[in-house]
């Protein structure tokens, strides 16, 4: 790579990309703690121009010539656990041929310092994701796989990309792996430039340079450009200290004083903090110190009087007789503006070093272990266990009931010392046929005040009952909800089960979690399709609602209410969901919103049902009778 003299590593919010990441990949090389890039909307194109920069950068930071880079390991879809920890070889030995297995690309024990290339992070097989949580960031790691045994310290770099969109797929656990996160959609990104003659004496002694000491100020100021709330962990902190460290360090090499001596070391002050928090695009400030005022517009409503004088279930008074104050929670009383959600400062997601944090809803229960395979076959026993029978087959055999007919019959064969099973004893299980058919009941408990919905649900129902389908109810709203921010739900083996009709007659609560109901109904269909012992054949999913969701998400997830107004934040992320459930592509998926048609807002179930891609059926008889007469 070629030098130039100088270049001011100084920067503004408006300097073209290429530049910032230059300055973002010097310093992942320079600092050993920056163990991880993510790139975020980086063209395809550019890939690999950025990946032959960064293996140059981490080659002359390990002492290497300029010019010669580091080993490169890509990993995808189709990595598994044997292209990462072991390496094949096969040898001529004293026997003849020989094969032995040596410690693979990412056991870099003995290779030095390599660099780990994702092009699609959300794509990433589970290996892959696996030995990403377990190296990056890690002082030691240990492999014993097939007979290899290593134990050694991590110092290879991953270079990853993703796109914003697909950060929802991602587990948080693996996102938080990587401290150098930098948006680079700029299509028109021209080539990184030559490097700095003062960065490049930097890196050449990277192993022996300066001692850094961190200034008084610049904890308190990274834990002020952060937002502080108890759940992120610190890491981020971590990050933004690391970055603020090798800014210093390049600093320090184009004030002249790198070859002055190492005595006085190099000094991180916050105006360093403040320039990491700017490469990284790092929009996030402090909390005020006094609440803003409220904006004119969209507001809470309040909770009517008639709910406050009755407290929610689960809700004791205090001893003495004094019962605490309420806290108002969302609730869908009168009709009230429907507005944009204030977002102060920019919050686009493009230009945030975490867009995880603004994002839609995460994965639930992301394990980083493989799916068992299944082979769906001709003789794969499904179903439950209901008796035995003669067997017709060798498939299913059932062991004891065969072994018990045998024993009958021992003493008139004659057999003392063992016992013989003829063909006539050997018996099978017979099994109950698994529902190949699945009713998925979204219910909003909140939008049945004034009219009967039973017979809404009836011709739902009797199909479910005719085809022997399974049920799933989802609870949205109902008074006695475990949690009023959140959704209930459970799985009934068929129409017969009581708890339908408990669940069908329940009372109305105060909240509507309409979009953490969507977004479980959501993974109910998509792990029966994808994980269900018997390939559903057709799937039916019914959603009755006013569209009139006033909990978030996010606030379902945490089950406490953050932020101030909630604005429209609930029927977007409701919509959201629904339309993670109208892409999933299926065509034994056949989606239906019931509308019961209040004021004022009759067009929401038909924007839900556009973003399932269903359609739309009148829940009151009467009012459609109305409409047709006009």
């Amino acid at each position: 790579m070629p030098t130039r003299s100088t270049q001011n590593t100084v920067f503004a919010d408006h300097d073209d990309p290429s530049a910032r990441l230059l300055t973002a990949l010097v310093c992942a090389a320079l600092e050993p703690g920056l163990s991880g890039v993510l790139l975020f909307d980086l063209p395809p194109e550019h890939l690999t121009a950025v990946t032959a920069v960064f293996s140059g950068l981490l080659g002359r930071a390990a002492g290497q010539p300029p010019g010669a880079g580091v080993h490169c390991t890509t990993l995808n879809a189709a990595t598994v656990d044997e292209d990462l920890w072991l390496r094949p070889r096969v040898r001529r030995g004293p026997h003849g041929i020989e094969f032995t297995v040596e410690p693979g690309p990412l056991v870099d024990a003995r290779t030095g310092p390599s660099l780990v290339v994702v092009p699609d992070l959300a794509r990433l097989s589970v290996p892959g994701m696996r030995a990403a949580v377990q190296l990056l960031g890690a002082d030691t790691a240990t492999v014993e796989h097939s007979g290899l045994r290593c134990r050694w310290r991590p110092c290879a770099r991953w270079l990853a990309v993703c796109r914003t969109e697909d950060v929802e797929l991602i587990s948080p656990h693996l996102l938080d792996r990587f401290p150098v996160r930098l948006a680079a959609p700029d299509t028109q990104l021209r080539p990184l430039g030559p490097l700095p003659a003062s960065w490049a004496a930097v890196l050449d002694r990277a192993a022996h340079g300066p001692p850094t000491r961190l200034g008084a100020e610049v904890a308190p100021r990274v834990l002020e450009l952060l937002d502080d709330r108890d759940d992120t962990g610190l890491r981020r902190p971590l990050a933004l200290a690391r970055i603020a460290r090798a800014l210093a360090r390049l600093d320090h090499a184009e004030e002249g004083t790198a070859d002055r001596g190492t005595a006085s070391g190099v000094q991180v002050t916050a105006e360093h903090v403040e320039r990491a928090a700017r490469l990284i695009r790092l929009i996030t400030v402090h909390r005020p110190a006094a609440a803003p005022e409220a904006a004119p517009g969209p507001a809470v409503p309040e909770v009517p009087q008639s709910l406050r004088d009755h407290p929610s279930p689960g809700h004791h008074p205090a001893q003495g007789g004094h019962s605490p104050q309420a806290v108002p929670v969302h609730d869908s009383g009168p009709a009230v503006p429907i507005g944009p959600v204030p977002v102060p400062g920019d919050r686009t997601p493009g230009s945030l070093p975490y867009p995880e944090d603004t994002v839609g809803s995460r994965p639930e229960g992301t394990a980083l272990h493989t799916p068992t395979r299944r082979t769906a076959g001709i003789r794969v026993a499904r179903g439950a266990v209901v008796g035995v029978r003669r067997a017709r087959d060798l498939w299913d055999l059932a062991p004891v009931r065969t072994a018990m007919e045998a024993a009958k019959y021992r003493a008139v064969r004659g057999e003392q010392d063992r016992l013989v099973i003829a063909p006539q004893d050997v018996r099978g299980y017979v099994r109950a046929p698994e529902p190949v058919r699945m009713l998925t009941l979204v219910v909003d408990h909140t939008c049945h005040e004034d009219w009967d919905w039973h017979e809404v649900f009836d011709p739902f129902l009797q199909w479910a009952y005719v085809t022997r389908a399974s049920v799933h109810i989802v609870e949205v709203g109902g008074l006695g909800a475990a949690h009023e921010l959140r959704a209930d739900s459970f799985a009934a083996r068929s129409t017969r089960d009581p708890r339908i009709a408990v669940a069908l007659t329940r009372r109305p609560g105060r909240a509507t979690p309409l979009a953490h109901g969507l977004d479980q109904a959501g993974h109910v269909l998509r792990r029966a399709f994808q994980h269900h012992r018997a390939v559903l054949v057709e799937a039916l999913l019914v959603v009755v609602t006013d569209g009139r969701g006033n909990v978030p998400l996010a606030t379902s997830h945490r089950g406490r209410q953050v932020g101030g107004a909630v604005g429209r934040a609930g029927i977007e992320d409701a919509l959201a969901a629904a339309g993670r459930i109208g892409s999933m592509g299926r065509t034994q998926l056949h989606c239906v919103v019931v509308d019961p048609g209040r004021q004022p807002y009759t067009g929401l179930p038909a924007d839900l049902a556009d973003a399932l891609h269903g359609s739309v059926v009148a829940g009151r008889p009467e009012d459609e009778a109305v409409i047709r007469a006009q």
